[in-house]
């Protein structure tokens, strides 16, 4: 911790850069009591109840980050962003951090140092969470993905977010929240919005306007956001946990576009009643085509709905009010 603190704070007090160095690898808050949290500078296990004393004494090395608060923090954990941050150090810097692992056994190149300090981070918070306070660091950053390809059907299961295969259990780590809305949903919302609009006669509406919709309308929009959420969750969990997990949605994806691409360039009164007979016709659709498709309980009807939307973002549907658009007719 010290290495780190050479480099990225190193004028600071130590019990300020190790309550800084976990801030730094968390995720965003995900739900509306993460927020709050968050507002209380509470979501940040050790921005709270603990004395500047004890925090230096942790970054001593003299005592330790309690089970409790290393659990905390491996729930909330991703390192990432602080991954991103080590990378962007001077690369003299970078090569003495460098050094200093190869000293430790750990060889890396230099644009894998931030990566592996992630990784590092992660196992020792893991180990804390245990009680262990000496963990023997194995790298993983170098270890091969699993492929989708190699699962057989009957060995692999989904439950409460977690992939069960043959007894070992794989988290997966991407879980959307609906208590913000995202800048990368702003496709599928537009289209939402159109439709709405079309079938209220409105001349335009967007997402601030959804609180003041007819119920009918504001009860879908939330709908197609859980669904959409669910679905792109599981999209970029399986693209970061298996070699071949984004190929593979984008084959579910073409399956699955190719099922209800008939129903989307039907006629149809309005926008709206194109969207919602598009939404019944993917629940009948078989989905066969993709191997995501053997894991069990994984891609629901809910997730199935989900899809259609991110057809939307994707741009392989663009409109619920014009479905030509695209082809400027």
């Amino acid at each position: 911790m010290s290495e780190l603190k050479t480099y990225m704070d190193p004028t600071g007090r130590g019990g300020n850069f190790v309550v800084a160095l976990v801030g730094d690898t968390l995720r965003e808050p995900m739900t509306d009591e993460e927020v709050q949290m968050e507002k209380e500078k509470k979501f940040n296990p050790l921005a709270s109840g603990i004395s500047i004393n004890m925090l230096d004494q942790i970054y001593g090395g003299t005592r330790f980050i309690s089970k409790a608060k290393a659990g905390l923090i491996c729930s909330r954990y991703d390192g990432q962003d602080f991954a991103e941050e080590i990378d962007n150090l001077y690369d003299a810097d970078k090569e003495h951090l460098q050094t200093f692992l190869a000293n430790k056994g750990i060889d890396v190149e230099i644009d894998e140092v931030g990566s592996a300090v992630q990784d590092i981070l992660n196992q020792m918070f893991h180990g804390l969470a245990k009680g262990i306070h000496d963990v023997e660091i194995r790298l993983t950053i170098h270890d091969l993905k699993p492929s989708i390809k190699n699962l057989a059907g009957d060995r692999i299961y989904c439950e409460d977010g977690k992939l069960y295969i043959d007894g070992d259990v794989i988290e997966l780590p991407i879980r959307l929240s609906d208590a913000q809305i995202y800048d990368f949903e702003s496709g599928y919302i537009s289209a939402l919005c159109g439709a709405y609009a079309e079938v209220l006669s409105r001349d335009e509406l967007t997402v601030d306007d959804i609180p003041s919709l007819p119920q009918k309308y504001q009860k879908n929009f939330y709908d197609q956001r859980k669904a959409y959420l669910s679905a792109e969750s599981i999209q970029r969990s399986i693209s970061e946990v298996y070699e071949d997990g984004e190929n593979q949605f984008d084959i579910l994806k073409e399956d699955a576009f190719g099922g209800i691409q008939t129903t989307y360039y039907d006629d149809y009164d309005n926008g709206y009643r194109r969207l919602i007979e598009v939404l019944k016709k993917i629940s009948d659709v078989q989905l066969t085509k993709s191997k995501l498709m053997l894991i069990k309980n994984l891609i629901g009807n809910l997730e199935r709905l989900g899809i259609i939307h991110i057809l939307v973002n994707d741009k392989t549907m663009v409109s619920w009010v014009d479905p030509y658009e695209e082809w400027g007719v």
